[in-house]
Order: C-alpha cells, then sequence, then structure tokens
C-alpha cells in the first residue's frame, strides 16, 4: 500500500507543478503585456517592469495554486483509469477511500503551500510592490516640475508650471483633469508647494480657482480657495498611492496589530479579521476542489466513449463552488458579524467529495459481500 501511495502522490506532484508552471505562465503573461505598456509609457526602464513583475510572481502562484491542484488531480485519476490501474487496484481489495489516501497528503500539502503564500509571501511581495508603485509615483510627479511647458503625463492630464523659485515654490500652477467621466476640472493657482506623505506625493495648492465642467449638463461651476491639496500622485499614477491596507500585511502582524490596539476603529478591526479568515478559508477550499476532482473522476463509471463526462461534472461542480465562494465573500464583506459564512463553500465541497466518496463505496461492499 506504501508504494501505491508514494505512486499516486509523485504523479499528483509532477501534474502539479506542470500545469502550475503552464498557469503561471499564461497569467504571467497576460499581464505582464498591460504592465509592459504602461510602465514603458511611464518612462521606466526594463529593470523596474522585471521587478515589479516578480514582485506579483508569488499573488499569481496562489491565484492559480488550487485551480492547479484540481487539474493534477483529473489528470492523474483519468490516467489511472484508462490504464486500468485504478481497476488493478480495487480489484486488490482496495476501497476508494483507501485509495484517497496520498490524494489526502497531496490536498494538505497543497493547503500549507497557499497558508505560507497568503499569510506571508504574498503580504510581503504587495507591501514592497506597494512602496515600488509609491517610489514610481513620486519620480513621475517630480519630472512634472519643468518651467514653462505643458507637460501630458497621460491622456487626460495636462499640467503647467510658470516658475519655481529657488525655496522650492511653484508659481503659476495649471492642471487639468479629464479622467473622471463626464467632468473636466481645472485647477490654477498663483503659487503651490510639493510635498511628500506616508500616502504619496501631495501638490498644495494656494490663492487659486477650480473650475468644474459638467459636459453632460454644459454646466460650469467655479469656486475659489485659499489653499487647497490635490493627491498628485493618484492622478498621475493610478493605483500607486493608495495607503497600506491589511492585505499588504502578514498573518502574524494583523494579530499583533489586533491584541496592541484595543481602541482601534471598528472597520480598520473588520478589515484585519476579515483578511485573516480569507487566508484561512481560502486553504481549506483548495483541498475540497482536490477532493472533488477526485471523488468525480475516481467513481465515473466506464465509457467507451471516453471520460469527458465526468470531467465535464467536475468542471461544473468547480464553477458552482467558486460561484458560491463569491457569494460568501460577497455577503460577509457587507455583514460584520457573518464572518464563518467564508468557510461555507468548504463545508459544501466537504460533504460533496465525501458524500460521493462514500456511496461509492457502498456499492463496492455490497458487491464484493452479497447479500450487504
Amino acid at each position: 500500500m506504501g508504494r501505491i501511495n508514494t505512486y499516486i502522490l509523485k504523479q499528483l506532484l509532477t501534474m502539479f507543478g506542470f500545469f502550475a508552471l503552464v498557469l503561471v505562465l499564461i497569467y504571467w503573461i497576460n499581464r505582464a503585456v498591460r504592465l509592459f505598456d504602461r510602465l514603458i509609457a511611464d518612462g521606466q526602464s526594463a529593470l523596474v517592469f522585471l521587478e515589479f513583475t516578480s514582485l506579483t510572481l508569488p499573488w499569481m502562484i496562489f491565484a492559480i495554486a488550487p485551480i492547479a491542484g484540481f487539474a493534477a488531480v483529473i489528470y492523474v485519476v483519468h490516467r489511472l483509469v484508462t490504464d486500468r490501474e485504478l481497476v488493478v487496484m480495487q480489484t486488490a481489495g482496495l476501497s476508494v477511500a483507501q485509495i484517497a489516501k496520498p490524494v489526502w497528503g497531496f490536498a494538505v500539502s497543497l493547503a500549507v503551500l497557499t497558508l505560507v503564500l497568503s499569510s506571508i509571501l504574498v503580504p510581503i511581495s504587495q507591501a514592497q510592490l506597494h512602496q515600488r508603485q509609491m517610489e514610481v509615483a513620486e519620480n513621475l510627479t517630480a519630472r512634472l516640475l519643468t518651467e514653462g511647458k505643458f507637460l501630458t503625463p497621460s491622456d487626460t492630464i495636462t499640467f503647467y508650471l510658470r516658475h519655481i523659485t529657488a525655496e522650492g515654490q511653484l508659481e503659476g500652477v495649471f492642471l487639468n483633469d479629464a479622467s473622471s467621466p463626464g467632468k473636466n476640472i481645472t485647477y490654477s493657482a498663483a503659487k503651490a508647494f510639493l510635498v511628500r506623505s506616508e500616502v504619496g506625493p501631495r501638490l498644495v495648492l494656494i490663492d487659486g480657482v477650480i473650475q468644474n465642467l459638467d459636459l453632460s449638463s454644459e454646466k460650469l461651476a467655479v469656486t475659489q480657495f485659499n489653499d487647497f491639496v490635490i493627491n498628485i500622485g493618484q492622478i498621475v499614477s493610478p493605483g500607486g498611492t493608495a495607503p497600506k491596507g491589511a492585505e499588504h500585511f502578514t498573518s502574524l502582524e494583523l494579530i499583533q496589530k489586533l491584541m496592541s490596539a484595543p481602541d482601534m476603529t471598528q472597520s480598520a478591526r473588520f478589515d484585519m479579521l476579515y483578511t485573516l479568515h480569507q487566508r484561512l478559508a481560502g486553504p481549506l477550499l483548495s483541498i475540497c476542489l482536490v477532493l472533488i476532482g477526485f471523488a468525480v473522476m475516481v467513481t465515473a463509471r466506464y465509457s467507451r466513449f471516453g471520460h469527458w463526462r465526468p470531467i465535464l461534472i467536475a468542471v461544473i461542480y468547480l464553477i458552482l463552488i467558486k460561484f458560491i465562494e463569491g457569494l460568501c465573500l460577497d455577503y460577509s464583506r457587507q455583514n460584520h458579524a457573518a464572518l464563518w459564512v467564508l468557510y461555507l463553500p468548504s463545508v459544501f465541497g466537504a460533504v460533496l467529495s465525501y458524500s460521493i466518496i462514500f456511496k461509492s463505496d457502498q456499492i463496492w461492499v455490497s458487491q464484493k459481500v452479497p447479500g450487504v
């Protein structure tokens, strides 16, 4: 039995590595093309592009690992069935539950991998990526400090600066922002200052006017101000200057923050608890996806037309569970007292997979022992 378990487990790990590599490459190429266009258009070097893509790699592996595990189980069990190896095992007296032991080992290994990724590696890489995005946003903002030229860092932004004093004060500032649909906002100020903050660069305008044009009604609203602050980094590089969230901290850091800050706001506490429970529910769900793929394939009846039907059924179950997962994520996000809902897809998957295995073993026992 030990050799059989080792044989099946080795095949599962090999095929998991293959499917994970293929899916990561497909996903990486899809994201890398868009990231390359945006960074090169902003004047960044190829080294920055490679750094950004490498920092997104842990998240990509975490996202595709359950799907790769599901595909590996489908492929390995299908090959065991077509090569009649599964028939030999059952003829030797092994039940489906006994054959599932190496699959359980593979599923637990996959859960440990996703748990380490979601709790440690992904938060660390996302925090570093967030920091680099802020630095890139500051670099792009610094390029706007060119006297006497109309600059267009993007298709919807136009910036003009008349003069920079020796003290770093900006004079004669003009900024047109057409990024919002249906609106065109123009900022003009006699002077301004560019300051740094924890969430990115800020442009402080002094003694100016805001002209807000509603393109649908063609109405112009004019507002005068003494001082006004613009998140210039967010305008120049959207998404690059957002404040750090719970997803940027490891699970241990989140637990320490929850224990050391009892006066934390309810929304911040919920975000941390939600992130922790989501990181725990994800690995549990990956176990269920592997077991469902195994249960459907190993209990399928022989057909001379191939095994496309159980594969299709397994994929439908996968889609159904992912759909339920999405509903549970939305529901628990809106209801702060319903974090337990995050574990319902795992419970549903476990009950579904073992109901299939138990039913198959009951039929196997009744056939093996007449009268049972």
